[in-house]
């Protein structure tokens, strides 16, 4: 008798766990299938970047060298730190090195791409036939890769004879100039080929806001007024500015972290702070925990900066009064 009690007494409450979880499955279908399929995602994020963040974080206090290993770390500092903005200091000097090329790079191409991005953008708009194919040939050079354009880059800017610029400057009766060996020049002659292959996404970005402006809010300024530039100015660009702050907010954390120009044509006077960091984590011989504080310098200043801009934009545009 005991034992069939018992037994009923166990199918009766895996019914009921089976009829509370057929409930709770079909109440919370749609976030139990959104949660298995971000899940992957979210597993690598965190082991790829949480952890790696906090590991790496942790590794700026040590004086980590030659191993990426906590046996490598023989004690906890704030040398790595107090170094990087002690004046006089070798890790002064390489840093804010690095961080004048990285700002200069970034303030020179975030103006040029976005300039280029908003004028090809308008004129695209402006065209009654073709737009979609002109839009599609200017995109198609960010497609190109980094190894591609360095190239491209060397083809051009050769120090010899043998660069197309030197070969029209020689033709012209100049003198052959050593663009990628002149710490005046070598700096500006990466950014003429990744000028042209870094606004395209810019473009991009700005043409979906263009033509999603109402035709009617232009209609209604076309008839107040027949300056073009007053219509531009007090109703298409405040129309813009969630896109411009987009726009200008992924060309600063892009110049800040770029790498891979000066990483493929080395010259002097032209380490990025991405490229120093790299340099301090895997080469010979590595310095592990200098490496980790400058990249956590690096991103604070990436972050105040994105904090500023988000301030000056103020909120987002939907619409205007």
């Amino acid at each position: 008798m005991n034992t069939t009690a018992s037994g009923e007494m166990k199918r009766t409450g895996n019914g009921l766990f089976k009829s509370i979880f057929t409930k709770f499955r079909r109440r919370f279908k749609n976030e139990i299938s959104a949660y298995s399929i971000i899940g992957i995602p979210l597993i690598w994020w965190v082991i790829f970047f949480v952890i790696a963040f906090i590991w790496a974080f942790l590794a700026s206090f040590t004086d980590m060298r030659g191993g990426y290993g906590w046996e490598y770390a023989t004690t906890y500092t704030f040398n790595n730190y107090i170094n990087i903005f002690k004046a006089g200091s070798q890790q002064a000097n390489s840093f804010w090195n690095a961080m004048k090329v990285t700002v200069i790079w970034t303030l020179v191409m975030t103006v040029l791409n976005n300039v280029m991005g908003l004028l090809c953008a308008f004129l695209i708009k402006s065209l009654k036939k073709g737009g979609k194919v002109f839009l599609a040939l200017l995109f198609w050079p960010s497609l190109v890769s980094a190894v591609v354009s360095a190239d491209i880059t060397k083809t051009l800017f050769a120090n010899d004879t043998s660069g197309i610029f030197n070969q029209i400057i020689v033709a012209c009766g100049g003198n052959v100039v050593a663009w990628l060996e002149n710490p005046n020049t070598a700096l500006f002659a990466m950014m003429f080929v990744s000028f042209f292959f870094g606004f395209c996404q810019k473009l991009l970005i700005y043409y979906s806001s263009i033509i999603s402006i109402p035709e009617n809010y232009l209609e209604a300024a076309s008839l107040e007024t027949n300056s073009k530039s007053k219509v531009f100015f007090k109703i298409t660009l405040p129309l813009m500015k969630n896109a411009i702050v987009l726009n200008t907010l992924l060309s600063i954390i892009e110049g800040f972290k770029i790498l891979g120009p000066m990483q493929l044509i080395p010259s002097e006077g032209t380490e990025s702070v991405m490229l120093l960091i790299y340099k301090t984590l895997f080469e010979a011989p590595s310095k592990v925990g200098q490496g980790c504080a400058y990249a956590f310098v690096l991103f604070l200043f990436i972050f105040i900066i994105s904090l500023v801009q988000k301030k000056i934009a103020g909120k987002e545009e939907t619409s205007i009064e």
